[in-house]
């Protein structure tokens, strides 16, 4: 187990690593569970997980560095937790959600430590005490990433036999009931989304990609590829458009010039 808690805590540093420096979308749930699926050694594992997952978090956005629910640490987990306890993808999904709480809890304490800095570093600054100002900034995310890595690993060398007791001894209803709503929380994860995205002339796509899926039997994979194709025919004919418009709008500068000069 040690070493899979070693795993599940390099997973942390990645996904948090990846997310901070660069925002390379790292902690997006799909990537946290496929790079804990691969280090713990079920890469398949991970990518489904990392899948359904996705769509929980799916509305789940940072705004103005407000963290509703730490989305990449819900992920690392539940992939964790579901192939190390060997339970169903709906279970790892119920287990996230508390993780993803815990997780911008912990953001949210380090936050306030790292504002208290700020007086040290001004201070470096005015002093020009450039090597006192790196240091203390290569403190900070040492710190920053070495509370993730204790984190996954804590959480799975002590817990992980406790989560594989309490799955077993869960009673069927209640993990039935479990997996229903596990199977609603999508739907919330899309209704998040459309709460921000949804207006009048976006609406006749949502119900061409319901319809796809719903009278035509059609994948997410299908939908995505008709998707695409209509993304780029609409982004070709605003392109054609703002050309059109700026032409019309040289041609009436010509013609402007040309009445002046007369």
């Amino acid at each position: 187990m040690l070493v899979e808690a070693f795993a599940v805590g390099f997973s942390c540093v990645l996904v948090k690593f990846g997310a901070w420096w660069g925002a390379m979308g790292w902690d997006r749930p799909m990537i946290a569970s496929t790079i804990t699926g691969v280090l713990l050694g079920h890469p398949v594992e991970g990518i489904t997980i990392g899948a359904a997952l996705e769509l929980v978090y799916l509305g789940a956005q940072s705004m103005g560095g407000v963290l509703p629910q730490d989305y990449g640490i819900g992920g690392v987990f539940g992939c964790a937790f579901a192939i190390l306890a060997s339970t169903r993808p709906s279970v790892a999904v119920a287990l996230s959600i508390p993780f993803s709480m815990l997780g911008t809890l912990i953001y949210d304490l380090f936050k306030f430590w790292a504002t208290s800095l700020v007086t040290k570093f001004q201070k470096h600054l005015e002093e020009h005490r450039i090597g006192a100002f790196k240091r203390l900034w290569y403190s900070q995310a040492i710190v920053y990433l070495a509370m993730w890595f204790l984190l996954g690993f804590i959480s799975i060398l002590v817990g992980t036999t406790a989560i594989k007791t309490l799955v077993n001894t869960i009673p069927t209803v209640i993990m039935h009931s479990l997996t229903v709503a596990a199977g609603m929380l999508p739907a919330l994860g899309m209704a998040l989304l459309m709460i921000s995205l949804w207006d009048k002339k976006l609406a006749p796509y949502f119900f061409i990609g319901f319809g796809l899926v719903a009278f035509f039997k059609g994948t997410l994979i299908e939908v995505a590829f008709i998707g695409a194709a209509v993304a780029v025919l609409a982004i070709i004919g605003q392109l054609t458009t703002t050309k059109n418009l700026k032409t019309q709008a040289e041609h009436v500068t010509d013609e402007e010039e040309d009445f002046f000069n007369d």
